[in-house]
């Protein structure tokens, strides 16, 4: 914060031949609206915190449209208190505003009234309390907006964006202006060639501010979002992506938090070196919350969108259709050893839906949030209510529960299958698994990890979406690429295509909540096919099919319960589940189920 010289004479004595800002003491009770302590626009109040629990109370009158400004010094002229302010309407009760600690312990409001009258400000002791040092003085003025570093306003629009070149930083004030109520936003115009990874890193909260800038990049139109940041760096923001089109960029700073408190800032713009899956490619945008995804026996893409509680299926052309609808909050999305998708939902149930998009509740469980389709066709699951990682049949029948309280953090969470057959899942910087009945953790990162795939030399893919990148790990955990794509704003899921065999391709998906889209990441810098996902459907030679109906062997407990499932669902093997695997395979070809 800073003070001027006319209010340090004002608070130290004045000097002739200065003008002085009036000085209001505080008239004790002034504890309410009923009792309070009349102020002006450029009046400084004057009191003390004392005893504890004290509340001092100041009105002022304000015309409808004026920006007010109240700011308190009091730690910044060596006060020990911890000052509150609350800004409340003009019927006494509402409270329109209110800070703590914008400069250090001093607190300061900036607000445009909408309409005229009488506006009271509240300042208490962080913590209620009190005593005859907590002495304090408020600055009530106007809030102005004066130019501050390399900025020039007007810059709140593409067309009048101030430039700043790569290699360079542009500073200024995030400052409200009249026709912005919403708040200040700063545009910065960026030349930039394709191939060039730039990073955009702002910093306000790293001057001593307790504010919280975000900052965005728009492509050459103006209006297109690339990317977004809000808090890589503690309060501070910066994401990086990579150019695919030479051209003018457009970088926006802005407040998060809309307090409308003036603040300086810096914005430094680097070219730094690329990932091995950058650029990123999008393959459907305008989806809403794209959350989940998983990938079909066809190469159709299928996520699950929170924003329409729907899953939608995006083509190998980039072709979006709703695939399913109602569907609450869903979540984790998997293919069962049936080709159906199964769908996790936070609002207690795991759904499954057919290749024609029908949409039934499958498995009823807490707060089911993640789903992986194991080899042998059981399905995995991770649950919040009880925070736990359970299995299931291929059929969706109960077989084990294993806590997962004992790893920490907020998981278990995004879950996937290894080559080796383990399930694994995050709990939020770390990735566990479950080996023999053990939970055992097999790495630790920088950032929050969400919903990770595997390759088939066992390498993680991880998508942190705060910092704005993809990170690769090996298969025992180490870092591989710390940056192995930066273009994505906030990557949520990742999983690998397939061909039209159904194969798994060395091509990785994602979804961009944030931005609403679902990307590809360079595929030069995938050295391996995806792990083959979900179930394996087993290939019987048909006389061993055959032998086990008249009690022979050569068939495990899990292969008979998938034949059980293809077929009549009455718990046993027979001859009607052999009819349905015969078809399956080409054989008998008129042959039905008795299903």
């Amino acid at each position: 914060m800073r003070i001027s010289i006319l209010v340090l004479l004002a608070v130290v004595g004045a000097t002739p031949g200065l003008a002085q800002t009036p000085i209001v003491d505080e008239s004790e009770p002034n504890d309410n609206v009923r009792t309070a302590d009349s102020v002006a626009l450029g009046d400084q109040a004057r009191g003390v915190v004392n005893p504890a629990g004290d509340v001092d109370t100041w009105f002022v009158d304000l015309p409808a449209g004026q920006f007010l400004s109240v700011d308190v010094d009091a730690a910044q002229v060596g006060s020990p208190l911890d000052a509150t302010l609350e800004l409340i309407a003009p019927d006494g009760t509402t409270s329109l505003a209110f800070n703590d600690d914008f400069d250090g312990f001093d607190s300061r409001i900036s607000y445009r009234v909408p309409q005229s009258g009488r506006y009271y400000v509240a300042i208490r002791a962080f913590g209620a309390t009190g005593g005859p040092g907590l002495t304090y003085v408020i600055n009530f003025d106007k809030v102005t907006c004066p130019v501050v570093g390399t900025e020039q306003e007007p810059n709140d629009t593409p067309g009048t964006a101030a430039p700043v070149a790569i290699g360079d930083s542009g500073s200024g004030e995030i400052c409200p202006h009249d026709d912005n109520p919403a708040g200040d936003v700063d545009y910065w115009a960026i030349t930039a060639r394709a191939g060039t990874t730039i990073e955009l890193d702002v910093d306000a909260a790293a001057l001593g501010l307790f504010v919280d800038p975000v900052i965005a990049l728009y492509a050459s139109d103006g209006t297109t979002q690339l990317a977004f940041n809000d808090d890589e760096d503690g309060a501070d923001s910066r994401l990086q992506y990579s150019i695919v089109t030479t051209g003018t960029y457009y970088a926006t700073v802005a407040d998060a938090a809309g307090s409308g408190n003036p603040f300086p800032y810096t914005l430094h713009v680097r070219s730094i070196t690329p990932g091995p899956g950058d650029p990123i490619t999008v393959r459907a945008q305008g989806l809403g919350r794209p959350w989940g995804l998983a990938v079909g026996n066809t190469g159709d893409l299928f996520v699950s969108d929170l924003t329409g509680n729907r899953v939608v299926r995006v083509s190998g052309q980039g072709v979006v259709t709703t695939f399913a609808t109602g569907i609450p909050t869903p979540q984790g999305l998997a293919f069962d050893a049936f080709g159906n998708l199964l769908v996790a939902s936070t609002d207690g149930a795991v759904y499954r839906v057919t290749p024609q998009g029908q949409v039934t509740r499958f498995i009823t469980a807490g707060i089911p949030l993640w789903i992986a389709v194991a080899p042998d066709g059981r399905i995995w699951l991770t649950d919040l209510s009880d925070r736990s990682l359970r299995r299931y049949s291929s059929t969706g029948q109960f077989e084990a529960r294993f806590d997962a309280i004992s790893v920490g953090g907020s998981g278990p969470g995004p879950l996937a299958i290894a080559p080796s057959g383990e399930p694994h899942f995050s709990q939020g910087t770390e990735i566990w698994k479950l080996a023999n009945g053990e939970l055992r953790r097999v790495l630790r990162g920088a950032f929050i990890i969400w919903a990770f795939a595997f390759d088939v030399a066992g390498n993680i893919y991880a998508p942190a979406p705060a910092a704005g990148r993809i990170q690769l790990f090996d298969a025992t955990g180490a870092i591989v690429a710390d940056t192995f794509a930066i273009g994505p704003d906030a990557p949520q899921a990742v999983a690998f295509g397939r061909d039209a065999t159904g194969a798994t391709v060395a091509r990785l998906f994602a979804t961009d909540p944030r931005v609403g889209r679902v990307f590809e990441v360079n595929p030069a810098g995938v050295a391996h096919p995806g792990q083959p996902v979900g179930y394996v459907a087993p290939r019987f030679p048909l006389d061993v099919a055959a032998a086990s109906l008249l009690g022979g062997g050569g068939l495990s407990a899990a292969d008979l319960q998938y034949l059980d499932a293809l077929g009549n669902h009455n718990g046993r093997y027979d001859v009607g589940d052999l009819q349905a695997y015969l078809r399956t395979v080409g054989g008998l070809p008129g042959a039905r189920s008795n299903r």
